[in-house]
């Protein structure tokens, strides 16, 4: 029997303070809660009927370690936006509200804000780059090809072959 994976169901973290947690993910990235149950954990989607949830967070145990850059485990998830302007909104709002941003990159494939959330894990918001575009500016597609803050920021303009919509 063979089987298909159709995609990327959910992320469940265990979090210190799951008010804390919660917070952040609903004023940083606007992710509605859609449920809470007798556990404590908080279920997140932005559209209920396509996915009952993306993210769930959970208490952790008293005393648990914080993620470290060198752990074995998760290195960090994304969520994809729709447009540059809203990559550009997202960055602006993790500045203006303290969020640590890790860095911000132009990978070929998608253009990148990577970040912290209040226990240290590493997330990303993204936006595709077109084919069409990307092809005229990187041999390879799955790369890092240098930060792109000057873009976020609006002190230049998105650069010939990086142009998302």
């Amino acid at each position: 029997m063979t089987f298909k994976i159709t995609r990327v169901g959910h992320l469940v973290l265990r979090v210190k303070d799951v008010e804390r947690s919660k917070r952040f993910f609903t004023e940083m990235l606007n992710l509605p809660v859609v449920a809470e149950n007798e556990r404590g954990m908080v279920f997140f989607s932005t559209d209920v009927e396509d996915n009952h949830h993306m993210l769930a967070i959970m208490p952790s145990k008293e005393g648990a370690a914080m993620p470290s850059p060198d752990h074995v485990g998760m290195q960090h998830l994304s969520f994809e936006l729709s447009t540059f302007a809203e990559l550009q909104d997202a960055y602006r709002r993790f500045k203006e509200n303290g969020v640590n941003i890790d860095h911000t990159v132009y990978h070929g494939v998608s253009k990148s804000v990577y970040f912290n959330d209040p226990d240290g894990n590493l997330f990303e918001v993204y936006c595709n780059v077109p084919p069409e575009e990307y092809k005229k500016s990187v041999p390879h597609p799955y790369s890092r090809y240098g930060a792109i803050d000057d873009e976020l920021e609006g002190k230049i303009p998105q650069k010939v072959g990086t142009v998302v919509p």
